[in-house]
This record gives structure tokens, C-alpha cells and sequence, in this order.
């Protein structure tokens, strides 16, 4: 039988790609992964080795039409906004190098001094641009996203009981068997 739903169990032939329940131990009850192999390998590389089946049992594939729409909204929003700040943190990047570089020239060349001076103001008005790119892109988009996921915490605790009904998650965490310390 093909397993399709749950990616952290064995024969897993589903999407990587999608909604997935309690991709960690706290924290949002579903969340998107754009490749939920790379978690489950991390999972299994570097957890607890007493946590690690409750957590591969837990992750599950939640189907998109299953996830409310405003929540979606909100993560794509978010997901726009995020490739607008890395374009401008790439431009804040590009600036902050001919920042330095118009800085060192400028520290060293008395007489290029004007040259180096209207490359390191050009620099910081990019700089500056970048900075303010960021906030205007990402600020808003980060605040309807919390407040859509607030909205909604409800709704996908009640997909991860209905996904996963056995994993030992009380609406914010997993729950992990307490391990004795022989000798502590």
C-alpha cells in the first residue's frame, strides 16, 4: 500500500512540497515546507533519538483545500514580501560592499577624495533605499500573516487531530516521554 499522507513514515511516495502538521515541536500545528524531506532528515540527524519516531509519526500532509483560505492568502502574501526584501537585501548587499569600498578609497586616496565622496553618498542613498524597501515590503505582510495565523491556530489544531489523532500534541507542543538520568 502506498503511503501518501505521511512523510516521516516509511514508503512515503507523496509531494515534498505542501501543508504538513507539527513540522516541529512547538509552534505552528501546520505549516508550509517547500521540501519536507529536508526537515525529516535533520529530524533524524540531529534530534533526541527518543523524540525522533514521535516526530516523523507526527508530520502529515495536510491537503491545500483543507487549509482556510485567508491563512493562504496571508502565507502567500507573506511569501511576495519576502521575495521583495530579498531584492532589496540583495541591493542593501550590493551598496553596503560599494559603501565599504567608496569608504576604503576615500581613507586612502586624499586626492580622489570627491570621486570617492559622491560614490559613498550614491552608495548610502542605495543603502538607505534598501532599508526602507525592506520595511515597507515586509512589515505589513509579516502582520497580517500573524494575524491571520492567530485567527486561524484553532482551525489547524483541529487538522492535526483529525490528520494525526494519536500524536501527543496538546494545541502548542509536542508532548515527549520524560527520560529517567541514571546516576544525576
Amino acid at each position: 500500500m502506498k503511503n501518501l499522507t505521511h512523510p516521516g513514515k516509511p514508503k512515503y511516495e507523496g509531494p515534498s512540497t505542501g501543508w504538513f502538521t507539527l513540522l516541529h515541536h512547538a509552534g505552528e500545528p501546520v505549516e508550509y515546507s517547500a521540501n519536507v524531506q529536508e526537515r525529516i532528515a535533520n529530524i533524524r540527524k540531529k534530534k533526541p533519538k527518543q523524540e525522533r519516531a514521535i516526530r516523523l509519526a507526527a508530520i502529515c500532509l495536510v491537503p491545500t483545500t483543507r487549509i482556510p483560505s485567508a491563512y493562504s492568502t496571508a502565507w502567500a502574501a507573506y511569501n511576495t514580501a519576502l521575495a521583495v526584501y530579498s531584492t532589496a537585501w540583495a541591493a542593501y548587499g550590493k551598496a553596503g560592499a560599494a559603501y565599504g569600498k567608496a569608504g576604503a578609497a576615500y581613507g586612502k586616496a586624499g586626492a580622489a577624495y570627491n570621486t570617492a565622496r559622491a560614490a559613498y553618498d550614491e552608495a548610502r542613498a542605495a543603502y538607505y533605499e534598501a532599508e526602507a524597501a525592506y520595511g515597507k515590503a515586509c512589515y505589513p505582510a509579516w502582520t497580517a500573516y500573524n494575524r491571520a495565523r492567530a485567527a486561524y491556530r484553532d482551525e489547524l489544531n483541529t487538522l492535526v487531530n483529525e490528520f494525526v489523532p494519536n500524536a501527543p500534541w496538546n494545541g502548542t507542543t509536542l508532548i515527549f516521554p520524560a527520560t529517567s538520568t541514571k546516576g544525576a
